[in-house]
């Protein structure tokens, strides 16, 4: 374990936390949101220190997107639970984003049996990514600190903005895995086989 590794399964243990103190009501708000922004500093960092300190790992390019679909189903499934009946339209937002999530691991699932390499994450999805997290924050703090009428709009909203934002990525993602399927070069790309046989020949040059 590195410390990249150790900040991804610090985001999947902080996961039932936000869980419980969403669902236990308004007066746990607070320390939901503040496990959300632990969360998406941890995956915003853990990425970058594996790069920084040249800590990157198998298990890790493995671990990081299981933390990011987990974390991200947990908090969908978690606002639909509590938002749902105060804000009926939220169900479509929070639906797109749940069907994108399990459409990028089935993808990914298909792409690693296939072709046997993992797509990085690329700029597109990093945005998708802090957009959803700024957008699931803000809803968060709108019902901490604001009691309107009005949040009836803006919060639908608010989830519908980050939804679109993640199906633009979901697009750009696809594009990319059909490339690999079909067997065309794609940049950034992990291919487990060949990084295999390189840990082999690397080991038989030591022996």
């Amino acid at each position: 374990m590195n410390i990249p590794n150790t900040l991804t399964v610090f985001r999947i243990i902080m996961i039932p936390f936000f869980c419980v103190f969403f669902v236990m009501g308004p007066q746990y708000y607070p320390y939901a949101g503040i496990v959300l922004v632990l969360s998406g500093l941890s995956d915003m960092f853990d990425g970058f220190l594996a790069r920084k300190l040249h800590q990157e790992t198998e298990i890790g390019k493995i671990l990081d997107p299981v933390a990011d679909k987990l974390t991200l189903g947990a908090v969908v499934i978690s606002m639909w639970f509590v938002y749902h009946k105060n804000y009926p339209w939220i169900t479509l937002a929070l639906g797109i984003m749940f069907v994108k999530e399990l459409l990028m691991a089935i993808g990914g699932l298909v792409i690693v049996k296939r072709g046997r390499k993992l797509v990085k994450a690329k700029w597109w999805g990093k945005v998708a990514t802090v957009v959803f997290y700024a957008c699931m924050i803000s809803i968060v703090a709108l019902n901490i600190f604001a009691n309107d009428l009005r949040l009836e709009i803006i919060v639908p909203v608010i989830a519908l903005f980050a939804a679109v934002i993640m199906l633009i990525a979901l697009g750009m993602y696809f594009r990319m895995g059909l490339k690999i399927l079909r067997g065309e070069h794609v940049s950034g790309t992990i291919d487990f086989e060949k990084d295999k046989i390189k840990k082999v020949q690397s080991q038989k040059d030591i022996a």
